[in-house]
């Protein structure tokens, strides 16, 4: 009878508590009858890296930037410049923005939207980590 009751128990899905995960499933079935699960447990592991091997025979292909709109620097399909003014709106003082490298490339872009409605010897854009007095 003990041949049935093993084969039965692969065969079967594992049921548990709910919010009970199939590992910890697996390792309540383990305690009850004696541990047998450290064999199936090497061959998961060998499957797994068996798996992982032939993902770096795959082909790369370089990934295709969508086109930018020159005045705004988003891609073309979501392109401000309909909804920002048609000239360079004036100002009195002069803007300068300091900005961290890891936010030039971030999805907002807000201060190349910034640029884009003052004029260019108005709105300074200084990109960097550290600044010196010269710069």
């Amino acid at each position: 009878m003990e041949p049935q009751k093993e084969a039965r128990t692969i065969c079967e899905p594992l049921v548990g508590p709910p919010g009970a995960s199939r590992s910890q499933t697996l390792n309540e079935e383990e305690q009850r009858e004696g541990g047998a699960a450290p064999a199936a447990a090497a061959l998961d592991a060998e499957a797994d890296g068996a798996s992982a091997d032939g993902l770096w025979e795959l082909p790369v292909e370089p990934a295709e930037r969508r086109p930018e709109c020159s005045r705004c620097s988003r891609p073309q399909k979501v392109c401000l410049c309909p909804f920002l003014p048609a000239h360079p709106l004036h100002v009195s003082t002069h803007l300068y923005v300091i900005q961290h490298p890891a936010e030039e490339n971030k999805v907002l872009r807000t201060v190349p939207l910034l640029a884009a409605c003052l004029p260019r010897d108005k709105c300074k854009v200084k990109i960097g980590r550290r600044f010196s007095e010269e710069r």
